[in-house]
């Protein structure tokens, strides 16, 4: 069985937390029976890996380093300047969401997901309400401002989500929308907003091509 050491390199998740922690690891999964030692990984890919693996080979004794792995959306397009990385996992790229839009991984027209929503109500001359709230756009924020980006008003802003409900300022846009019309908003993390639901439809253009049942959800016990 091929085992990689798992390496905390800064993202304070999982993992040895040194180079000389990682060495000593691969040495003793390399001395075990039925296992092997296959290489590093790390998440997200650190500016710093390179010297983090070169640190960590030089403490092997010549033991080979076959495979470091790195990974993230946001840092997938500076995966080539690391020399030392021999494979890159990225998940959310292909989606793309608010958040990935802030790191530049995706842009408006590359960004795959987004849910369709209707204004119900509009209480207040500025002031809008979509039928989707934090049980379809999630409560995730990121240090973003607001619950998601609306493309037909890109200066409104999601102020607020109650479980059903999208609370939306439309002050800052010169026309107001009407209520039933349908609005398309790219939530901040497709991750979880993708769990939300039972199925994702893919639509190319205006034309419904593919339903896709999101087989993994509920699936936690």
């Amino acid at each position: 069985l091929t085992v990689l050491v798992e390496c905390d390199t800064g993202g304070q998740r999982c993992g040895v937390q040194s180079p000389a922690e990682a060495a000593a690891l691969a040495r003793r999964i390399a001395d075990l029976p039925g296992l092997h030692f296959g290489g590093l990984m790390t998440y997200p890919t650190p500016d710093a890996l390179d010297d983090y693996v070169r640190a960590t080979r030089s403490r092997l004794r010549g033991l080979p380093l076959e495979r470091v792995s790195g990974g993230g959306t946001a840092c997938m397009w500076q995966a080539h300047t690391h020399a030392e990385l021999t494979e890159h996992r990225a998940g959310m790229y292909v989606y793309g969401d608010r958040l990935t839009l802030r790191s530049g991984a995706v842009t408006l027209e590359t960004c795959a997901f987004s849910v369709l929503t209707t204004v119900v109500s509009r209480p207040t001359p500025t002031r809008g309400i979509l039928d989707a709230g934090s049980k379809c756009l999630s409560s995730d924020l990121f240090g973003l401002e607001g619950y998601g980006y609306i493309c037909e008003y890109p200066q409104a802003r999601i102020y607020a989500l109650s479980e059903e409900h999208a609370h939306v300022d439309f002050s800052a846009c010169e026309r107001k929308p009407e209520i039933g019309e349908r609005l398309t908003v790219i939530p901040n993390h497709c991750c979880a907003v993708s769990n939300l639901f039972n199925e994702v439809v893919g639509v190319r253009g205006k034309r419904v091509e593919v339903i896709w049942p999101v087989a993994a959800r509920g699936m936690v016990r």
